[in-house]
């Protein structure tokens, strides 16, 4: 048996993701799930990509997971971390005008991301190159994310003439 790291690894899955995006969907918060999908799609879309590009083994040193050998670059669960949690904090402190709320959710995205991709390389699952990699990855999910939302709301606020 061997410690879970308090579960870190396990935020960066895509259960945890489904559940997320699930629960935002119970709460009819339509806007928010869309958006937890649509950052996973775009983001499991790039490591997918990646890793039939990019062959790279994984660390040669007791693995607590059993995955290809030759898909360590770059963590996807790092990249999802990245790209949910960081898309979660960029929703909820747009809607509050307080520094200190806006600092807490962003302390917290960071925090899980962080614990998430440390929890990798503790698990042997993952080289420092990899999470860097999947960090990448994750911010640019969260980008071309955000861009695509920014030009629908654009392209609604031209089709209604401002009005929302």
């Amino acid at each position: 048996m061997y410690p879970r790291v308090f579960l870190t690894t396990d935020m960066g899955s895509t259960f945890s993701f489904a559940g997320i995006g699930l629960a935002c969907a119970v709460a009819r918060k339509w806007r928010v799930a869309a958006f937890v999908v649509f950052a996973l799609a775009v983001e499991a879309a790039t490591y997918r990509i990646t890793t039939l590009v990019v062959h790279v083994h994984r660390p040669r040193v007791v693995r607590l997971e059993h995955l290809p050998v030759n898909a360590s670059y770059p963590s996807g669960h790092t990249a999802a971390s990245v790209a949910v949690y960081g898309g979660l904090a960029l929703l909820v402190t747009s809607r509050f005008q307080s520094n200190v709320v806006r600092g807490l959710v962003w302390t917290f995205a960071v925090l899980m991301v962080a614990f998430v991709a440390l929890s990798r390389m503790y698990r042997g699952m993952h080289h420092p190159l990899d999470v860097g990699g999947g960090l990448l990855v994750g911010v640019a999910a969260l980008a071309v994310l955000v861009f695509a939302c920014r030009v629908a709301g654009a392209a609604y606020d031209r089709r209604h003439g401002g009005e929302a």
